[in-house]
């Protein structure tokens, strides 16, 4: 019993009469040459290639490069101006603004919930300096906040403590007396009370 014949039995068969013809072509004149490299030929083709790796290179790079969670920087009347973008990395923000000789603490929480009290000894609202701090308008591109260092007197930590909701904030501004002790978030609802 013979097995059915493939595809490929068949193309085999077809093939064998050309390859034998082929052999006897290069029996009768050699191999044919490699093909011939040229210095310009190799230029082209390196050129080619250097081409190829350009366009790769400037198609990856943007896609790698991502957008900073903020952004935080001296203005010329001395102020320091902090973008948030992405409420992401409250310790990475908080070392930023201390690196401009600010001693600070930044703390982002879920909704509903604040940093259990007592944790500082908080300057009363009625008594935080007005000229502490300058907000953008919301029509800004990038909305920011100036903190003006020359109304943190010497031992105040500045507090800032951001509540995120599905993308919406609510954000406090406070003024310790002292160093702040870790957030130990509970539920709540008021910053400022939480501490």
């Amino acid at each position: 019993m013979s097995t059915p014949e493939t595809f490929e039995d068949r193309l085999l068969t077809a093939l064998r009469p050309l390859a034998a013809r082929q052999e006897h072509l290069d029996r009768l004149t050699g191999p044919p040459p490699p093909p011939a490299v040229t210095p310009r030929r190799r230029t082209l083709a390196l050129a080619a290639a250097a081409v190829l790796v350009a366009a790769a290179s400037a198609v990856t790079v943007p896609l790698l490069r991502t957008t900073p969670a903020y952004a935080v920087q001296r203005d010329p009347d001395g102020s320091i101006r902090i973008t948030i973008r992405q409420y992401t990395d409250a310790a990475g923000l908080q070392r930023r603004i201390a690196s401009f000789g600010v001693r600070a603490v930044v703390d982002f929480l879920p909704a509903r919930t604040v940093c259990q009290a007592p944790r500082a000894d908080f300057v009363p609202p009625q008594r935080m300096p007005l000229g502490l701090v300058d907000w953008s308008t919301l029509s800004e591109p990038d909305h920011y906040f100036k903190v003006h260092p020359e109304f943190i007197g010497p031992g105040q930590t500045f507090v800032y403590a951001v509540q995120i909701d599905k993308g919406s904030t609510r954000a406090a501004i406070r003024l310790a007396d002292g160093p702040v002790g870790r957030c130990v978030p509970v539920p709540g609802d008021t910053l400022i009370a939480g501490g």
